[in-house]
């Protein structure tokens, strides 16, 4: 029994490498290679971090300054529940995404623009206490306000957890190793402290380089990890001095 689950775990273990292998080319993004228009936002970080947690699709512009539509909420709340897991690398369907939105009951219509109270029902179930509910808020202002209460529990859980992630390790990296994969791939690691992760192939960069070598001595102010059974993953690193 014991030798079996041994490869059972060692099974695991490979399908997940394989999975989450570069197969010698990344495909980490950061600010600079993922939305052009968000380079002087000062919400340009919790943009990506938004991105990286799979709330926020990866399309062509982000629009930081326009306000939240109802069409953005439903795409965002049908990504935050999981009612679509786009494929990576592939073109988005927000039209059908905010169409699934609809059809769940998540939100019940697409007209006009989004208030903060609608975020709330949207994403936390109603359970934020909301200084002006009725207030339009921008994509930016939207962004930072997501990105401020994703720890907080409603119902016993939270928007982070909900996602089965958490806030990660936060200090210097001191190690960056490239591991081979037994499909021929590899997989980055990167170490903060005692804490070694995989880095996903498609993880979300802030404040640094896409090449995760050159993350090696650098300070990481925020990351999110992914957890992936006994498995951790790296999903966001932000670099310190944010200069925001």
């Amino acid at each position: 029994m014991k030798t079996s689950n041994i490869f059972f775990n060692n099974l695991i273990f490979i399908l997940f490498l394989s999975f989450f292998s570069t197969s010698g080319l990344a495909h980490t993004t950061n600010e600079s290679t993922l939305f052009p228009d968000i380079k002087g936002s000062s919400a340009r970080f919790d943009v990506i971090l938004l991105v990286g947690i799979g709330i926020v699709p990866e399309t062509d512009k982000f629009n930081p300054d326009t306000n939240l539509s109802r069409s953005d909420l439903a795409v965002w709340g049908a990504l935050a529940h999981g009612l679509v897991v786009p494929a990576p690398g592939e073109a988005v369907d927000i039209k059908g995404i905010a169409s699934t939105a609809m059809d769940k009951g998540l939100i019940d219509n697409l007209n006009g623009n989004a208030s903060y109270n609608d975020i709330n029902q949207v994403l936390f179930d109603g359970g934020l206490q909301i200084d002006s509910p009725e207030t339009m808020p921008t994509r930016t202002q939207a962004a930072e306000f997501i990105v401020a209460n994703l720890e907080v529990s409603i119902n016993g859980e939270s928007l982070l957890s909900r996602r089965e992630m958490h806030l990660g390790p936060t200090g210097m990296v001191i190690d960056v190793q490239s591991k081979m994969n037994p499909d021929g791939g590899s997989t980055m690691y990167l170490t903060i402290g005692e804490e070694s992760y995989a880095v996903y192939s498609h993880g979300k960069l802030a404040n640094g380089p896409v090449d995760l070598k050159q993350w090696k001595g650098k300070m990481v102010r925020r990351s999110v990890v992914r957890n992936l059974g006994q498995f951790q993953l790296w999903v966001f690193l932000e670099a310190g001095d944010v200069g925001h």
